[in-house]
């Protein structure tokens, strides 16, 4: 019975003689257009969700923009019909497409052609634009492209060809789109072809405008002929002197410009010149960039207080401020760089483009940040109770776990100098047991809870262990899944003082071999870091740190005089073969291996995460862990 009624079906739905087929046959604006569209020979032709998209055409200065509709259809059979509407002003046709509206991409699409409507004036003739029209939405839209089309070149010019036929007065509104798409269609002989038709067009102009030689230049660059193409923007720069191209020059020379002084005189007679230039923006944030860079800070000061808020990047203000304060130089300066920002971003207005909920959290989040510099501005000055009240407004209680442990450490150093320590001292405790906490704040903490009343050093030690008890045992469990079981390849090498190391002699005891070379960045990166894990146990004879120099690639005095410079107090073996290397499976530098009391391999890391307080309480725990074991 099933097998029947599919039958019958089929039956009645058999291909017709059009597709796609409207009412009127010349409709006209303010008309509404009838449609009937049967997808049965279409790759459309066994589904059941179909819907329709349209879009409205009309003179190239209406296409930006563009967006194709959805269609409301009723479906009738094998059929889906449907009605669109043409408004009076700017359209001269509509493109229609149909698709599976859970499968976007299965789509009848015409075959690149999609289903064209023109519009047509009351004699019957197409309204000016109509077929040209088309191939805008081909070559000026993304309407094609997202339906998983690509345009027909041929077909594009033949619509261009039939437009210019019929109304020969809009040469000048498509000539460049029509000589674009010949190049697009690369038929033989098309390059001098399209070259003689630029020519002859520009020279049936007396006086081309700036968007004409625009479009020449970009034809001749898209058919590889610079030449013609500059000459044509010089001869732009003639006709303009102050427009786009001029400018773009003149923007570049001073980007180009390598002597800091004539820089700032190009700057400012750009400036002069083009005071509305949409390149002034960013030429402004590469001068405050090269005034900082120049050390030039009390003169960025001046140039940034010049500038409105639409040309000043607050982060970037941010960024200079707080490294000037880090590195305890030009600290006024630094201290009113912070200011200027945060006035700006106090006067800066939401874009239409970002929510209010948006904005409200991006301005939130650049205010603490802004606020953090000018309390460390403030701190390096010793201005320590303006500073105390700036950190408050950083710090977030409810949210610690996210903080900054060297802020937590600069908030709690200021409370300290300003006698406001027991106020500070839950966010302390707080950063401490969800590791946000540096070692210089624990000790801090510790050191100020041994002066309090009834209490001493052991009574502080003791309350630090408390207050770290819990992520210790997180931080010890995930280690333990990190630890690795591995007999240590036996070695013997000689240090830079001439002294033999050998891993028979250190049995017994943990050691760390840190693999490293001069040249490697991340290994020196990192030697601050090892060098606080080591001086964790440097009274402790069962563990031995060694620098294993390798892939050093020159000369031994070249590890001598970086050692001896660096002032490192290191034990240097050196592994200038690669062996030892080698047999510890180092694929790359640093590379940081600890070995326990019986000669196994327990853990390993390649690289330097820039962490240091990581880097150290990761070794000395791995460290502690092993001794424990013995």
């Amino acid at each position: 019975m099933k097998v029947a009624l599919l039958v019958l079906l089929l039956a009645a739905c058999l291909p017709v003689t059009a597709q796609f087929r409207y009412s009127p046959a010349s409709p006209q604006v303010g008309q509404t257009v009838s449609f009937t569209y049967t997808p049965q020979e279409t790759q459309l032709g066994t589904d059941s969700l179909i819907e329709g998209r349209f879009v409205r055409y009309g003179a190239p200065n209406t296409m930006q923009g563009c967006r194709p509709a959805s269609i409301v259809m009723a479906r009738q059979g094998c059929d889906y019909v449907g009605e669109l509407f043409i408004p009076k002003k700017d359209v001269t046709g509509m493109m229609v497409l149909f698709r599976n509206s859970r499968q976007p991409k299965r789509a009848d699409l015409n075959k690149g052609q999609l289903y064209a409507i023109p519009v047509y004036d009351a004699s019957g003739r197409p309204l000016p634009h109509a077929l040209a029209g088309q191939a805008s939405v081909f070559t000026r839209t993304n309407v094609l492209y997202e339906a998983g089309g690509r345009p027909d070149p041929n077909r594009v010019v033949t619509l261009y060809e039939q437009e210019l036929q019929q109304y020969p007065d809009l040469q000048p509104v498509y000539w460049s789109d029509y000589l674009a798409a010949q190049i697009r269609q690369r038929k033989p002989g098309y390059g001098p072809k399209v070259k003689a038709a630029i020519e002859s067009y520009l020279a049936a102009r007396p006086e081309p405008t700036a968007a004409e030689l625009t479009s020449a230049a970009q034809l001749y660059e898209s058919m590889g002929d610079f030449v013609k193409a500059k000459a044509v923007r010089e001869r732009m720069k003639t006709l303009d002197p102050a427009g786009s191209l001029a400018q773009k020059d003149r923007a570049m020379a001073v980007r180009n410009e390598t002597d800091w002084n004539r820089k700032k005189t190009a700057y400012e007679a750009f400036k002069r010149d083009f005071p509305t230039s949409t390149y002034l923006p960013g030429l402004t944030v590469m001068m405050t960039d090269g005034y900082f860079k120049n050390n030039d800070i009390r003169n960025l000061v001046a140039f940034v207080e010049q500038q409105p808020a639409s040309q000043t990047d607050v982060l970037m203000l941010n960024t200079m401020a707080f490294q000037l304060a880090d590195e305890r130089r030009s600290l006024p300066e630094a201290e009113q760089l912070v200011k200027r920002a945060m006035t700006v971003l106090n006067t800066q207005t939401r874009p239409n483009t970002v929510t209010a909920t948006d904005w409200e959290t991006e301005q939130k989040t650049r205010h603490r940040q802004l606020m953090n510099t000018y309390a460390r501005a403030l701190e390096q000055q010793g201005k320590y109770a303006d500073a105390y009240k700036a950190y408050q407004e950083v710090i977030v209680p409810d949210d610690i776990e996210n903080s900054d442990p060297r802020t937590n450490e600069r908030y709690f150093l200021c409370a300290l100098q300003t006698r406001h320590a027991a106020e500070a001292r839950p966010v302390v405790e707080a950063a401490i047991q969800t590791g946000q906490a540096t070692s210089r704040l624990k000790a801090a903490l510790r050191d100020w809870y041994a002066t309090q009343p009834g209490q001493n050093p052991a009574s502080a030690d003791a309350y630090l262990a408390d207050l770290e008890a819990d992520i210790r045992a997180e931080q010890r469990d995930e280690l333990r899944q990190k630890m690795i079981n591995l007999p240590a390849p036996a070695f013997t090498l000689t240090d830079l003082q001439g002294r033999t190391i050998s891993s028979l002699a250190l049995r017994g005891k943990v050691v760390v071999l840190d693999f490293w070379a001069t040249w490697c960045g991340p290994c020196i990166a990192s030697f601050p870091a090892m060098q606080q894990a080591q001086m964790r146990f440097q009274n402790d004879p069962d563990v031995r740190f060694l620098f294993v120099n390798t892939r050093e690639g020159g000369p031994v005095q070249r590890v001598h005089n970086f050692m001896n410079k660096g002032n490192y107090p290191f034990v240097v073996p050196l592994d200038f073969s690669q062996r030892v290397a080698n047999a510890y499976g180092v694929k790359g530098i640093p590379t940081k291996v600890v070995i326990d009391s019986n000669g196994r391999v327990r853990y390993r890391s390649v690289g330097y995460n820039g962490n240091p307080e990581t880097t150290v309480n990761e070794l000395t725990m791995v460290v502690e862990m092993l001794k424990e074991e013995k």
